[in-house]
């Protein structure tokens, strides 16, 4: 799939630019880090190509395509659909392997107030290189970037229940994380 393609997927002439400007700038780097993941060229390719129909429905969020915001959008999305290809490839490879992920509930109060409270601060940054990455992702992904758990959930290709459980629970991490902080 090529550009021209991608470009009749928008309406907007300022839309249209900005998608250009974003794969121009972003995909050697896109496919450097699926084929990181894939090492698989046609596949990095294939997934450069999800990623960038991904990135459509997220344009009118991005303002400014060279800050880290969009950087950190664009690596999220192609490190999850990457990761998604792997996984599927496994499944085809070894059916019988099952990774299902155990949900557990639980229950964080003012966990929120605490991520938004401290969402521009440095502090929070290095808190969430504390924890897992998925966490540290989906944390960002909902309040940085101000997604909804349906939006994480297609950029990351979970359900929105599998959402709900991972923020839960980088909540929770981030919340232990910040409370063993605070004893020292």
């Amino acid at each position: 799939m090529n550009m021209l393609l991608f470009l009749t997927m928008i309406d907007g002439t300022e839309e249209r630019n900005k998608l250009e400007r974003l794969y121009i700038k972003y995909h050697k780097y896109m496919f450097y880090i699926a084929n990181e993941i894939l090492n698989n060229p046609n596949e990095a390719q294939d997934a450069v190509q999800s990623s960038i129909i991904k990135v459509v429905n997220y344009l009118d969020k991005i303002d400014d395509i060279e800050c880290n915001k969009t950087k950190y959008l664009i690596v999220t999305i192609i490190k999850s659909t990457s990761i998604d290809m792997l996984r599927r490839r496994s499944k085809i490879e070894y059916l019988s392997l099952d990774l299902t992920d155990e949900y557990i509930d639980i229950n964080t109060p003012n966990t929120e107030d605490i991520v938004i409270r401290l969402s521009e601060t440095k502090e929070l940054l290095e808190k969430l290189t504390e924890i897992k990455a998925e966490y540290a992702d989906i944390l960002t992904l909902k309040y940085y970037h101000e997604l909804s758990d349906r939006e994480i959930a297609d950029i990351l290709s979970i359900s929105h229940e599998n959402v709900r459980t991972r923020l839960s629970r980088a909540r929770a991490a981030l919340k232990k994380i910040m409370i063993e902080d605070r004893s020292k």
